[in-house]
């Protein structure tokens, strides 16, 4: 009776094994799947990330502040640290799918600074003008510190490229493994 029923149980096992690797080998099959076609619209969607930093870097700098009434006179400088982070924003991003030729051409948008955070917490005084030593000079040493980072990364190539080539990278990374897998004639060009 026990061997009966061990047999049983083994068949089931079986018959329930073959039948789920069945329905699994049916559903890869691309007999009855519609071809898929690569589309701006497919891939946009893959990209769908808004504003993306690509780059961050943390910047070391020195602020000068002048003087309200007499701005040749400087009050004091300031030392901080400030992080810097630039991207693009990815709504920006162009595609366009050449399927005759099958090129799919992305032109970049323009490199950006996203964001600039001065730590606060770093702030370093050095005074020329010991009445600018007051209840506001926190707040206005901070403003130009955000001013003095801001000046300095936007005159900085550097910055801008590795954030472009970041931006690059990334998209590549994103689009290049669906086309491939959909069709992998397709040429992809970012410019």
């Amino acid at each position: 009776m026990v061997k009966m029923i061990i047999g049983i149980v083994v068949v089931a096992v079986i018959a329930a094994a073959g039948f789920i690797f069945g329905i699994k080998s049916n559903s890869g099959s691309s007999e009855n799947s519609a071809p898929e076609i690569i589309s701006e619209t497919t891939l946009e969607k893959i990209i769908n990330v808004s504003n993306l930093s690509t780059f961050e870097t943390v910047y070391n700098g020195i602020a000068q502040v002048q003087n309200e009434e007499n701005p040749e006179n400087i009050d004091y400088y300031v030392s901080y640290e400030a992080k810097v982070k630039a991207g693009i924003d990815f709504d920006d991003v162009e595609i366009n799918v050449d399927n005759e030729q099958k090129i799919i051409t992305v032109t970049m948008p323009e490199v950006k600074i996203n964001d600039v955070n001065v730590d606060i917490t770093t702030l370093d005084f050095i005074f020329e003008n010991d009445n600018a030593n007051n209840e506001t000079v926190s707040q206005t040493a901070y403003n130009k510190c955000i001013e003095d980072v801001t000046e300095e990364c936007q005159s900085t190539k550097d910055i801008y490229e590795i954030a472009g080539q970041n931006a690059k990278n990334i998209i590549e990374a994103l689009i290049t493994p669906f086309v491939q897998q959909l069709d992998n004639e397709y040429k992809l060009t970012i410019k």
